[in-house]
């Protein structure tokens, strides 16, 4: 199966300030969430078994641009606040995109071939959050290509404070 060319804008709410990208045969891994929460917290990204969750400055709907290609794209930082990469296999051919608290059943297919891809996840508009939580338009532009397994990577970091409301 070759890669079709994706792009899908999504809105998704981000229970426990996150949403994950997975492979659909992956299982939630109950012992690893204490490691999940800590990456989540210190890098807005974690990536365990099958599964890349992605953390979100606030808990409600956020905006999710999902770009899936054939190979890596170019990698502009300067207009976003955060950009991360990890890696995630894909054993069963199907990528999942899904809420924090979103069923398989509920979340959003993408039929790929099995293989090692790279999730880039570049995130704008955490400079406009006011203390209270309500104010921005916080958006998180997630391309996702073929690639190599490797670290997870902060390739720039937001330095402002996050409200975690």
């Amino acid at each position: 199966m070759d890669i079709d060319r994706t792009r899908r804008e999504l809105t998704l709410f981000a229970d426990y300030h996150s949403f994950e990208i997975r492979d659909a045969h992956a299982d939630y891994d109950l012992a690893a969430i204490d490691d999940t929460t800590a990456d989540l917290r210190r890098d807005l990204i974690s990536s365990r078994d099958g599964v890349v969750t992605i953390g979100t400055a606030r808990r409600r709907d956020v905006r999710v641009v999902i770009e899936i290609g054939a190979e890596a794209p170019g990698c502009e930082l300067a207009s976003w606040d955060h950009v991360t990469e990890a890696s995630v296999e894909i054993a069963s051919g199907q990528i999942l995109v899904l809420g924090g608290s979103d069923s398989r059943h509920s979340a959003h297919h993408f039929p790929v071939p099995v293989g090692v891809y790279r999730v880039r996840t570049r995130c704008a508009g955490f400079g406009t959050i006011s203390a209270d939580g309500t104010d921005g338009a916080e958006v998180y532009r997630v391309q996702i290509w073929p690639g190599t397994a490797r670290r997870t990577t902060v390739l720039k970091r937001f330095t402002g404070e996050l409200p975690r409301r």
